[in-house]
């Protein structure tokens, strides 16, 4: 192909048109000849005037009318480039045969031919994007070959250590087998594979027919395995085992570290190797025997090695292991026993910890043991310090020391420990009820009194729970003396009991202040600063009733024995100069009401005492004090109102402390001095009252007709008997219907219940509804009966 196109291009430069290299593509249909169709894509024949349309150099005398000499000969690459590309070309496609004679030669030099030269061969190979048919055999011989480089690195390659993982410390499982004895040196790094091994893996090599420096490693390692393993069968059947001990075992130590350096298995060897771990076991039995920090697990292994070993069972040293081990084996017992409980106690584990240092003991198992004593200590040092606190010590929550508890308690019994949680329970309890108390849900059942409860809460508390911090409490506490305080400013508190007297006070008071007794009684005989009437005595007795010399109003006299005087004219029972128990004024209780705190709005007897009393008496200042600012104006100060001044006066007088609104002012002082003025007045000339007349008709002394009425027909008539009948709603007497002129269209029971009769309506004065009435006397007649 490169001929032909150099050949077309000589003859297209002979034609002498000119030359162009153009590098880059075009599309496909501008490599195609327009006359024959032929694909020339390393060179074309063009003219400026087709651009579009390219012939092939046989036929550019058929592109257009244009002389040739105009036609441009378009080359994709240049003769040199076109040249470079056959000959890499040709250096390629001779890479298989190249290949094929370097294998051919490597084969033909020797007839073990190296293995690295295959490998590098198969390599070289794999990389020729040609099917070669010697490669497939050449990649079975050297994949052969290095599975046998491998097996040889197992002797000639010394592995690393393949130690199993040793168990954790403590006793075996009772379930699992016991392991067995190992030797002094572990099997991890014995050698897997024997001496006949390695001699049939050389021969393996002869066969295969590859050379490799591996081959003379394994043959100086056969024979330096064969010379080991000849010395050691010599030292067995040496007769100095017996008589020069230490010589032997000496010429055994330097065998053995002869035969370490040699990665081949080899039974005389270990027998060798047996031979001196049995002597430096029994050594070794006796340096620590007696040897008190070992640990029981060093004494298992030790143990079992010698009955590996066959150590004779009467050595001294092997028993002294046994009987320690028995000792070491009860402790574990022992130690696992309290570990295992579900709550330990302290005594236990101190009981645990502290034994003979003869003992040997599990590491693992002390650990923990100490662990949980160490625990256990802690909450216990924890709880005394917070059951008996410094005095500068932060106090603890309630809730962080139960959760406390909580943690000590899962895993351990202490009695510290339970000291705590009682009296946390007692502290938690106690929060839990002054918080209902502060929030008004307390449900108090027993007969005793909130107050001296709580009281004794506080007392309690700050005897016993003073290691706690209780905000609930000390909120509660701070309320309670706040209400101690309030308690004392009550005008009735009682110094000496520490409480309020105001039962009778409230009784008083609600006796005097009742709303139905604002109005004086209508009897004249009431005359005294009590609520009991002043009755003439009876004929043959003698009256101890005195009267006063203003007023004329008089009094028991027992009343009259308060002073001398009498209290409705005297200021001096109402200014404060003769001495009374309550001696105070009603303007400061509104005060201390609103100033209790609300523990006393909720649980307080004496603040509802005073609740009480303030509302009623305040409810009988207004009363007073609306009527005295009525009596305060001339024209309304008549005598006809000195039984309502008494009546106020008795009320105030049984409440006997001041009453106004304001401190300044004494309703009391101002009814006295009211009734003064009254009582000085002439009394008023009462005019006599006119009787109404009593109206008695023929039908109140009538008696009932046959049929029930008593109607105004007087029963006269006879047709009227079964005539339909209504009743009168005030009197309750039934009437004809007719004659009392009620309509009866209706049901009669419709109106029946609307109905008054004509006598009802004359005596109250009322029109009747249904006709005009007149009312004749008895001897009278109308004009119509005449």
């Amino acid at each position: 192909m490169t001929e032909r196109e150099l050949e077309s291009r000589r003859l297209a430069r002979a034609t002498g048109m000119t030359e162009r290299v153009e590098e880059e593509d075009r599309p496909e249909d501008q490599y195609q000849c327009s006359y024959c169709k032929v694909f020339c894509y390393l060179s074309q024949v063009t003219c400026h005037c087709k651009e579009d349309e390219v012939v092939c150099a046989e036929h550019s005398s058929h592109l257009c009318n244009h002389p040739v000499s105009e036609h441009v000969l378009r080359l994709r690459v240049s003769d040199s480039d076109l040249k470079e590309i056959l000959a890499k070309v040709d250096e390629r496609a001779s890479i298989p045969t190249a290949w094929t004679a370097k294998l051919d030669k490597v084969l033909s030099e020797s007839s073990v031919p190296p293995l690295r030269s295959l490998r590098a061969l198969l390599a070289e190979g794999e990389r020729i994007n040609y099917p070669l048919p010697e490669l497939a055999t050449l990649r079975r011989c050297v994949n052969r070959a290095n599975e046998w480089v491998d097996s040889a690195n197992t002797f000639i390659i010394r592995k690393q250590s393949r130690k199993r993982s040793r168990r954790s410390r403590g006793r075996p499982p009772l379930n699992e087998p016991i392991p067995p004895v190992f030797d002094e040196r572990d099997p991890g790094d014995r050698p897997d594979r024997s001496l006949e091994d390695l001699q049939a893996l050389i021969k393996e090599a002869t066969i295969l027919g590859f050379d490799a420096p591996e081959i003379g490693t394994l043959r100086q390692l056969a024979d330096q395995a064969e010379q080991i393993r000849d010395k050691a069968a010599a030292l067995l059947d040496d007769s100095r085992a017996t008589t020069e001990r230490d010589v032997f075992l000496s010429e055994c130590q330097r065998l053995l570290m002869e035969a370490s350096s040699v990665n081949v298995s080899l039974e005389e060897i270990y027998k060798v190797e047996r031979i001196v771990s049995r002597e430096q076991l029994v050594n070794e039995l006796e340096d620590k025997a007696e040897d008190t920090t070992q640990t029981l697990e060093e004494i298992r292994n030790l143990l079992l090695r010698a009955n590996a070993c066959n150590i004779p069972p009467d050595n001294k040293s092997l028993k002294t292991l046994q009987a320690r081990q028995r000792a070491g084996n009860e402790w574990e017992e022992k130690a696992r026993h309290v570990l295992d409980q579900p709550f330990k106690t302290i005594e236990e584990l101190d009981e645990c910890s502290e034994l003979d240092p003869s003992v040997p003991v599990d590491i693992s198992i002390y650990d923990r043991l100490m662990s949980a004593r160490s625990k256990a200590k802690d909450f216990e040092k924890q709880a005394k310090a917070w059951l008996l606190p410094d005095a500068q010590g932060l106090r603890p929550k309630v809730l962080e020391v139960m959760r406390f508890v909580a943690r000590a308690e899962k895993d351990f019994s202490i009695p510290a420990i339970r000291d705590l949680k009682q009296t946390a329970e007692f502290a938690l309890d106690l929060e839990s009820r002054c918080e209902g108390i502060l929030r008004n849900r307390y449900q108090h059942r027993d007969d005793t009194d909130v107050f001296d409860m709580i009281k004794n809460w506080r007392s309690y508390a700050k005897e016993h729970l003073t290691m706690f911090s209780l905000p609930v409490f000390e909120k509660l506490d701070v309320q309670l003396t706040h209400y101690e305080k309030w308690l004392e400013d009550l005008p009735w508190y009682c110094q000496q009991h520490g409480s309020g007297h105001g039962q009778d006070i409230l009784s008083d008071v609600v006796d005097a202040t009742r709303p139905e007794d604002d109005l004086p009684p209508n009897d004249e005989y009431f005359t005294c600063i009590c609520n009991m009437p002043v009755r003439p005595p009876p004929p043959g007795t003698q009256s101890d009733a005195v009267q006063c010399d203003h007023c004329f109003a008089r009094f028991h006299g027992e009343c009259a024995a308060n002073g001398g005087s009498c209290p409705f004219c005297d200021h001096r029972h109402w200014n404060g100069a003769i001495h009374k128990k309550r001696n105070w004024h009603f303007c400061f209780l509104p005060q201390i009401l609103l100033s209790a705190p609300e523990i006393a709005k909720n649980y307080s007897d004496d603040w509802k005492q005073l609740e009480l009393i303030v509302h009623r008496v305040d409810r009988l200042s207004s009363v007073i004090g609306h009527f005295l600012t009525f009596a305060s104006q001339s024209g309304n100060q008549r005598p006809e109102y000195i039984p309502q001044v008494r009546h106020y006066m008795r009320k105030l007088y049984k409440i006997q402390f001041a009453v106004s609104p304001s401190r300044e002012v004494s309703f009391g002082l101002d009814l006295a001095g009211l009734h003064r003025i009254l009582a000085g007045q002439p009394a008023p000339v009462r005019p006599k009252k006119r009787r109404r007349p009593k109206f008695v008709f023929g039908q109140d002394i009538d008696k009932d007709w046959m049929d029930g009425t008593r109607c105004i027909c007087r029963g006269r008539t006879s047709y009227l008997l079964n005539y339909p009948t209504v009743e009168c709603e005030a009197c309750n007497r039934r009437y004809h219907a007719g004659c009392v002129f009620f309509p009866i269209d209706g049901p009669v029971g419709r109106k029946q219940n609307r109905f008054m009769c004509p006598l009802c309506c004359i005596r109250k004065k009322q029109l009747y509804a249904y006709s005009e009435v007149r009312v004749k006397h008895v001897g009278r007649l109308f004009p119509t009966e005449r």
